[in-house]
């Protein structure tokens, strides 16, 4: 890992600042303890640009070095000079396959060792059973039907991972064909910490949890995209209203993975 030991264990003192930019886009004028964390944000086959575009410049709103990665350099080995490895939405069976047996080990050894894995929709599948394993468990069907809305959905303010404390009960979040997470062994999933549920079921939409020395962060929908904002750098999406931005959240999400991580 690039970064040392004890700014991963040591507390972060968060001051954020935050400037309203027309109707919801927020700027960090302030240091936000992501300084100086590499984020590697994969732009290979498989992904979808809007969604690593948008992740990219969440994570460089953060203060964070990010930078685009595929899976040829995945494969030579440049996770090792990052903290965080991103799979945005896209296909994860793409990834699989793109990625190869040296990629998909070079990912799992990168978090086992205490890297941390952040992936969204496709990107969350990717971290399942059925692919890198990270996540001992799976991603179920829609919840809410098969369309793009942005919908309520519950924040885990007592959350054991991220201090969520202070974050609002509920988010606007777009959701697209969007999951949850479960697993068939109860006591694993009793370690597992949600982050987001559906209003629907209460079931968790986003999770986080610890895999060997590193963390992990899955969210089957779309919290990176910002709506009614610039600062995400894309417009496919801001045909939607969404009242709030959840960028924050995802920053006290990404603070927590490098800071629980070995």
């Amino acid at each position: 890992m690039t970064m040392e030991s004890s700014k991963k264990k040591g507390a972060v003192v968060l001051i954020v600042a935050l400037f309203a930019i027309g109707s919801l886009t927020l700027v960090l004028a302030y240091p936000t303890g992501m300084e100086g964390v590499r984020v590697a944000v994969y732009n290979g086959r498989g992904a979808m640009s809007s969604g690593s575009t948008a992740l990219l410049n969440m994570f460089r709103w953060m203060h964070a070095e990010a930078n685009y990665v595929n899976s040829t350099e995945i494969q030579q080995g440049v996770l090792d000079g990052y903290d965080i490895i991103v799979f945005p939405g896209g296909s994860p069976f793409d990834y699989h396959t793109y990625l190869g047996t040296i990629g998909r080990n070079a990912v799992i050894d990168f978090i086992a060792g205490g890297g941390s894995y952040f992936g969204i929709c496709g990107g969350s599948v990717f971290g399942t059973t059925n692919y890198l394993g990270l996540f001992n468990g799976h991603a179920s069907g829609a919840v809410n039907g098969s369309e793009t809305k942005v919908i309520p959905m519950i924040v885990n303010t007592n959350s054991t991972g991220p201090d969520l404390s202070n974050e609002p009960s509920t988010y606007e979040i777009l959701y697209w064909n969007s999951g949850y997470f479960y697993s068939s062994n109860a006591t694993y999933m009793s370690t597992v910490i949600p982050i987001i549920l559906y209003t629907q079921n209460n079931e968790p939409a986003m999770i986080a949890f610890k895999f060997g020395n590193g963390t992990v962060f899955l969210s089957h929908p779309h919290p990176e995209y910002e709506e009614n904002g610039v600062l995400d750098g894309i417009d496919q999406f801001d045909y939607h209203n969404d009242p709030d931005s959840e960028w924050n959240l995802l920053l006290k999400v990404s603070l927590w993975l490098v800071q629980a991580s070995e």
